[in-house]
């Protein structure tokens, strides 16, 4: 089973497996106008998080447990706010293009960047996007970053 997510302008779409794991990510034609290369890197990122959003979605409202997933997220969230008084740095994971930069704290998407680009750069931006969010993935949570640079 795929499910995927769409940024907020419908021209970046990413896809997740059940449990959240990046599978692949996208644009649609119209990306130019509508994310421009000021914007794209945040259109990824978002689309990934909304099929990320779905996935974990899908199994709480097949049981019924909506209420107290979001009773547990809310406790999630007060902990993140506690433990982000010693945040760990932000490490930063560059395609090797350099179109895709991935900004990452402890694990967590921070934010994304790209490099220089013009609207015959999707192709090449997408490698550089896929590899970091594949290379990303195979990383265990407390190393995933360890030597990135």
């Amino acid at each position: 089973m795929r499910i995927s997510g769409l940024d907020r302008t419908g021209t970046a779409f990413a896809v997740v497996d059940p449990v959240g794991r990046f599978i692949d990510i996208g644009l649609r034609p119209g990306w130019w106008p509508a994310l421009g290369p000021a914007r794209v890197a945040a259109g990824l990122i978002e689309a990934l998080e909304a099929a990320r959003m779905q996935a974990a979605l899908v199994p709480l409202v097949a049981r019924g447990d909506v209420h107290e997933t979001a009773r547990g997220r809310i406790a999630e969230a007060y902990r993140l706010i506690d433990e982000g008084r010693e945040q760990p740095a932000i490490q930063v994971v560059i395609g090797s293009r350099g179109l895709f930069r991935l900004h990452v704290r402890g694990g967590r998407i921070d934010g994304a960047e790209t490099g220089p680009l013009t609207h015959t750069d999707a192709e090449p931006l997408l490698a550089d996007a896929r590899e970091v969010l594949t290379e990303l993935g195979r990383r265990p949570s407390d190393a995933r970053l360890a030597g990135a640079g």
